[in-house]
Formats: structure tokens, C-alpha cells, sequence
């Protein structure tokens, strides 16, 4: 019997010696030693009532069992109210994962320690706060409002990102982008600004070129040609000098168009910035739904786990009411068998060894009750913990789709507001570009209808001059006739006259030349003009025009001045009016098929 009784407890000490490292060793120990002293001394009481039972003396016997088993009732008590498990871990997270099936490991799942990261957002909003600062936000198109809007979205970011766990670094890198093509399209030159000085001297070099035509109109009522001359010379140079400040002005608006330029696919950033934060945000979406399923599966083991905690302890009071039964039963029969000791002492002693087992029974089953408590306490407070975590988990991935979102917002506000920027740059820029032909095709007149003037009068020149060499040439013939000595007059004359006709033709290559180079510069503005609906009378015609109208006022002249020539001036007076008829029935020609006259 002792020796059953050792190997019982030999037994019972070797299931319960475990181990973990979340709990003391050394009061789980002594947390076993004390629940082995209890069933030892329980079942130590147990066979010495087994011993009493075979005792020759029955009335003593009787009565030391009954003192007996009274304090077998408060030892048996004791065993139920004291025997203690709650030290040994007999369930952790992994057994719950495994059990309950779940997804989500906790180095996956946020923690209430964890610090949330956003100083790069706090970086955002100073980078914000200085465009707010940049002078060129309201040029053109403002840029106030949408910043305004950007530090708001960014500040109740912020706030939300502080009542997290959210690591905010990578969504404050998707609008780094679009902030800093936001700084440069604020920073696109001022064509206003840029054109201003230009401006003035263009200013400047007109108010020079009516200086120039006042002198050249006094020279020339007061008979000075050769100031007059020289005017018409100073204002071809001015105007040329006006030609290449518009060059000037082309080349601001191509250098501002330029800068301008990269703006135009802005909503490449924005389908860049939409695809990363749709990244986070679908993301954040699966986490959220792994998270939902966990806690759906940990909603369902909590309800299982309940039933089953509220069987076994339905379960355990029945199997203890039936064991009371039994005892009282037990103790009934054994008080019978004491009046028929005699008879029945084999029966007694069989008795006594059921209530023996049953007691060994009920502690063994008393133990897997009380571990069976603590496993679902532990289970209860594993599963809150985790718990927790899972909703923290949901709460932050709602939180970092509406920050997200938010974030996205900004972003395309701002795209907004480049692309408006940048397509009403380019507008002014067209405009602009428009009105600087029409002002090219004013300072292009001018100087042509002048160029036009002296390769006029410098042929004039040397049709005179051509009278002049035959009228000199028979001169010098008449006096070669008859030996005169005035013939090297006439030889020196004429050979005067061919070097300044030499010199004035010279002249007048050099203006032809200096003509048809500004006729070439030209030729883009005219392209410019005519393909923006633009109607003009091309100064080519105009020349044309004055000079049928200078050649008709110089044959009125002339017929004043001499009857001798009436067929002749008859003669020319027919040809300009064919001319004319001619300009007025035949449509206008380009600029390279163009007749001078």
C-alpha cells in the first residue's frame, strides 16, 4: 500500500514538473511540493483508513474511523480549495496561433510602446511654410489657397500620425516631388520683368529715330542733302539696332518658355504620386483585413473556449455532487457494515479501497480541473493581449488610409495649380509673342520704307550720273573734233564722274544687301503673323507704292520744267500708269516673288 502510494505520487510529480521561462522556477517548485503535501497527507489518511478496516477491534476502530473521516472531509476540502496551477504556463501565443489558426504574427502587428515616426512629416509643413514666404506665390496664378489648404491637410496629419503608431516616412516622400516642382514654377522669370529693360531701349532707340527724321526733314526743306544723307544713314543704323532688341525680346521669351517647359508634364508626378500612395493605401487594406480575420477567428475560439469552460464546469460539479454521493453513500454502508463487522468485514475492507481509488481519482481529477482553469485563464489573458494588439493593429491602418488619403489630396491640388500656372504662362507667353511680331513688323516698315528711300534716290543718283558721263563723253568729243584744248577738262570730268558713280553704286549694293537681310530676319515674323489670322500690308508693297508715287510726282516735275521733252515724259508718264494697273488687278506676291520697281 505505501508503495502504491509512492509510485502514485512518483508519477503524479513527474506529469506536473515543467518548465518555462516566462515563469519562476523556484515558486513553481514550491508551488508543486505544496500540492504533493496535500495529497499526500490526504492520501496518507486514505490508508490508514484502509489499515483500520482490518482491525480485530471493531468499536474502537468504529470510532477512530469516524474521527477519521471527519478529518478526511476537511483534508479532501482542503485538497479542492488549495491545490493551485496558475504558476505553470500551459498555454502561450504560439498554442493559441495554431489553435485558432491565425495569420498575424505580433512583430507584424503594432504595440502600444511603439513611437510614432513624422518629423519628415513636420519637415513637409516647413517646407510648406516657407513657399508661403516666396514672393512669386500669387503671380499669374496664386498659389496662396492651395498652400494654405497643404498645411492644414499637413497639420491634421500631424495630429492624426500623433495619436498613432505610424511609421509616416514614406508617405512624406510622396509629395517631395511635387512641393519642389511647386518652389520651381514660383521661381519661372518674371516675363514682365524680364522684357522691362529691353523695353526701355527699344523706348529709347524710337524717341532716337524721331530725333533723326526731324534733323533729316529740316536738312532737307533747308536743301542740305548731305546731312539729310547722313541722317537717313544714322536711322538705318538705329533701326537695325531696334531689329535686334526684338531679337533680344524672342530670345527672353524662348529662355522663359524654356523654364516653363518642364512643367507641362506635371501630371506624370501626380499619376507617380497616385500610384505610391495607392500602394500604401492598399497595403494598409490587406493588414487590415488579415487583422479582421484574426480577431474574427479569436471572437470565435473566446465563444468556443466559454462553452467549453461552461461544460467542463458543469461537468466537474456533477462529477463532484456524484462523488459526495458517493462518499456519503460510502459512509452510510460502512456504518451498516460495522454492525455486521462480522459478516461483512471482507466487504468493509473492499469498501474502504473503492473510497481509497475513488479519493485518488477525485484528487487526480481535482488537479486536471485546476489546470484546467489556469490554461483558461492564461488563454483569457493571451487572448486579450493579442487581441488589443489586432484592434490597435485595424485602428492604425484606418488612420494611415485617411492620412494617406489626405496626403494624396494635397498632392493633387498642387498638380492643380502647376498645370494652371503653367498653361497660363504659356498663354501670356503666346500673346506676348504675337505682339512683339506685330511691333517687329512696325520697326521692320520702318526700316525698310528708309532702306527702301536711299536704293531710290542712289539710283536716281546714278542715272543722273549716267546723263552726265554722255553729256560730258560728246563734250569731249566735239573738242577732240576740232583740237580744243578744254577736251582734258572734259577728260578729267569725265573720269570724276566715274568714280563717284563707282562709289554710288558701291553704296547702293551695300543697302540692297543690308534690305534683303532685313527682308530675310523677316520672314519668320511673317510666317508668325500670317498664321495667326493677322492682316498687314507688307512694306515691300508699300515701298513699291511710293516709289510709282515719287516717280509720278518727279514726271509732273519735269514737264514743268521742260516742253522739249514732252515724248518722252509722255513715254514714262504711260509707263507708270501701266504699273499701276498692273499692282492693282495682280494679286499680292511673297516676300521672295515680289517685283521693284
Amino acid at each position: 500500500s505505501t508503495q502504491s502510494t509512492w509510485g502514485l505520487l512518483s508519477r503524479t510529480l513527474q506529469v506536473f514538473i515543467m518548465t518555462d521561462s516566462e515563469v519562476t522556477l523556484e515558486a513553481a517548485r514550491k508551488q508543486k511540493i505544496h500540492n504533493l503535501k496535500l495529497k499526500t497527507a490526504c492520501l496518507e489518511n486514505e490508508e490508514y483508513i484502509q489499515e483500520l478496516h482490518v482491525s480485530d477491534w471493531s468499536e474502537n476502530q468504529k470510532q477512530k474511523l469516524v474521527g477519521a473521516h471527519d478529518k478526511a472531509a476537511e483534508l479532501l476540502l482542503s485538497v479542492e480549495v488549495g491545490t493551485k496551477w496558475n504558476l505553470t504556463q500551459a498555454y502561450d501565443l504560439a498554442k493559441l496561433m495554431r489553435v485558432c489558426g491565425l495569420e498575424m504574427s505580433q512583430r507584424e502587428l503594432y504595440k502600444p510602446e511603439d513611437k510614432p515616426q513624422f518629423m519628415d512629416v513636420i519637415g513637409m509643413k516647413k517646407t510648406l511654410q516657407e513657399l508661403k514666404q516666396n514672393r512669386n506665390k500669387t503671380r499669374i496664378v496664386s498659389f496662396t489657397g492651395m498652400i494654405d489648404n497643404a498645411v492644414n491637410k499637413v497639420e491634421k496629419v500631424e495630429e492624426e500620425l500623433r495619436r498613432s503608431q505610424l511609421d509616416a516616412t514614406q508617405l512624406a516622400q510622396v509629395p517631395v516631388s511635387t512641393l519642389k516642382q511647386t518652389e520651381d514654377i514660383m521661381n519661372v522669370t518674371n516675363i514682365q520683368t524680364a522684357l522691362s529693360s529691353t523695353e526701355e531701349q527699344i523706348k529709347t532707340l524710337l524717341t532716337q529715330i524721331e530725333k533723326t527724321n526731324e534733323i533729316q526733314n529740316v536738312a532737307m526743306s533747308d536743301g542740305e542733302m548731305q546731312v539729310a544723307e547722313e541722317q537717313m544713314y544714322c536711322k538705318v543704323k538705329l533701326q537695325e539696332e531696334l531689329i535686334e532688341k526684338i531679337h533680344e525680346k524672342f530670345r527672353i521669351i524662348q529662355k522663359v518658355e524654356e523654364e516653363n517647359s518642364p512643367f507641362k508634364k506635371i501630371y506624370e508626378t501626380q499619376k507617380k504620386a497616385n500610384q505610391e500612395t495607392s500602394q500604401m493605401k492598399d497595403a494598409k487594406r490587406r493588414l487590415k483585413q488579415r487583422c479582421e480575420t484574426d480577431l474574427k477567428h479569436i471572437h470565435d475560439a473566446i465563444q468556443k473556449a466559454d462553452l467549453e469552460d461552461a461544460e467542463a464546469m458543469k461537468r466537474f460539479a456533477s462529477q463532484k455532487d456524484k462523488s459526495e454521493r458517493f462518499l456519503r453513500d460510502n459512509l452510510e454502508k460502512q456504518d451498516d457494515c460495522w454492525r455486521k463487522i462480522q459478516d461483512l468485514e471482507r466487504q468493509l475492507q473492499k469498501l474502504g479501497t473503492e473510497r481509497f481509488e475513488e479519493v485518488k481519482r477525485r484528487i487526480e481529477e481535482n488537479d486536471r480541473e485546476e489546470k484546467r482553469k489556469v490554461e483558461y485563464q492564461q488563454f483569457l489573458e493571451v487572448v486579450s493581449q493579442h487581441k488589443k494588439l489586432l484592434e490597435l493593429t485595424v485602428y492604425n491602418c484606418d488612420l494611415a488610409i485617411r492620412v494617406t488619403g489626405l496626403v494624396e489630396e494635397m498632392v493633387a491640388e498642387a498638380c492643380s495649380a502647376i498645370k494652371a500656372r503653367h498653361d497660363r504662362t504659356g498663354q501670356d507667353l503666346a500673346e506676348l509673342r504675337v505682339d512683339v511680331h506685330k511691333e517687329y513688323l512696325e520697326f521692320f516698315r520702318m526700316l525698310y520704307l528708309t532702306l527702301g528711300n536711299l536704293i531710290y534716290k542712289k539710283e536716281k543718283k546714278i542715272e543722273e550720273l549716267d546723263r552726265n558721263i554722255r553729256t560730258t563723253h560728246i563734250q569731249l568729243e566735239f573738242c577732240i573734233e576740232t583740237f580744243d584744248p578744254n577736251a582734258k577738262k572734259f577728260s578729267d570730268a569725265k573720269k570724276q564722274l566715274y568714280l563717284v558713280r563707282a562709289e554710288v553704286e558701291q553704296e547702293l549694293g551695300k543697302l540692297k544687301e543690308s534690305q534683303a537681310k532685313a527682308q530675310e530676319e523677316f520672314q519668320p515674323t511673317e510666317d508668325a503673323l500670317v498664321a495667326a489670322g493677322i492682316e498687314f500690308h507688307h512694306p515691300a508693297d508699300e515701298q513699291n507704292e511710293e516709289v510709282l508715287q515719287r516717280r509720278s510726282k518727279m514726271l509732273e516735275y519735269r514737264t514743268h520744267l521742260s516742253k522739249d521733252d514732252d515724248v518722252k515724259i509722255a513715254a514714262e508718264r504711260e509707263e507708270v500708269k501701266r504699273a499701276k494697273a498692273i499692282r492693282a488687278s495682280s494679286k499680292p506676291l511673297s516676300i521672295g516673288q515680289r517685283n521693284d520697281y
